[in-house]
């Protein structure tokens, strides 16, 4: 078995820039989707500064398990201050701040973190399971009883996050550890996949895809698009294939590093006919 993987960022149909971003390495087991806030120039900020500090601690992926999660709290601990120092240092960036999800796989195990409410699925067989849990104030008021999901789904509040990088006060992410089947599929969003495309319409994409993740992770943002395309949507698709006999024993990744985007003239919004917008970070 391998490990296959595509990424792909948008600014959708109604935000005017792209405030996601998103880190793919597979030759490194390392990726992660950052959701930014603050508008203007700001939530771009916050965004790249913490994958960047995701990238910079993990040079290398540890053999330990702890030594792993030690190495994900030290990311979000530096994203977090850094963040915090640039807001400091750059009065314009004041209210900026961002979502972290990220996945760091070494051999047959993967470990899942995240601050805020962007979101890890696992697809496995016929179900997908939402590993994370939303940092937001709806899903609070759903955990109390006092909000159905589909009410949270509605409500003006819905972007509301409880917990974020960028105050400098300590945050502490939530980790979920897990070992890797055959055939299953990891997937890393932003909000602007979950709040347009409902849990059974992504397994529905992501299966009849197959082992394409390119396609499946095209389509997902497709069907985002197709839904409103409201936020900027940024999809990470990882899934445990077959090896084909002709892979060779070196095989380079398609998609590697963070995305840097065009410039701003260059970057058309994407459509849900299929034209592909740039990946955006």
């Amino acid at each position: 078995m391998k490990l296959a993987v595509h990424g792909v960022s948008d600014r959708g149909l109604v935000r005017p820039h792209n405030e996601d971003c998103l880190l793919v390495e597979p030759d490194r087991g390392l990726f992660a989707v950052a959701d930014g806030m603050g508008g203007h120039a700001a939530g771009e900020v916050a965004s790249r500064l913490a994958i960047e500090a995701v990238r910079e601690v993990f040079e290398e992926i540890p053999e330990e398990g702890d030594e792993v999660i030690a190495r994900i709290q030290a990311a979000i601990e530096r994203a977090n201050r850094n963040i915090a120092e640039r807001i400091l240092s750059q009065p314009e960036c004041r209210g900026m701040g961002t979502t972290l999800v990220m996945c760091v796989t070494r051999d047959d195990r993967f470990w899942v973190a995240h601050v805020g409410d962007s979101r890890a699925y696992l697809l496995r067989g016929d179900a997908i399971r939402q590993l994370t849990t939303d940092h937001s104030f709806v899903n609070e008021l759903v955990r109390l009883g006092m909000l159905s999901r589909e009410e949270a789904a509605r409500d003006p509040r819905r972007n509301v996050v409880t917990r974020a990088l960028g105050s400098g006060a300590p945050v502490a992410p939530d980790i979920y550890e897990d070992r890797w089947r055959a055939g299953d599929r990891l997937l890393l969003c932003s909000d602007g996949l979950n709040t347009m495309v409902g849990d059974d319409e992504i397994l529905r994409i992501v299966r009849e895809a197959g082992d394409d993740v390119g396609r499946a992770v095209d389509e997902l943002v497709a069907a985002a698009l197709a839904g409103g395309g409201e936020d900027n949507v940024t999809v990470v698709l990882a899934a445990m294939v077959p090896r084909a006999e002709t892979d060779e024993q070196d095989d380079q990744p398609e998609d590697t590093g963070v995305i840097e985007p065009p410039e701003p003239a260059e970057r058309p919004l994407a459509r849900p006919d299929g034209e592909d917008a740039p990946a955006d970070c």
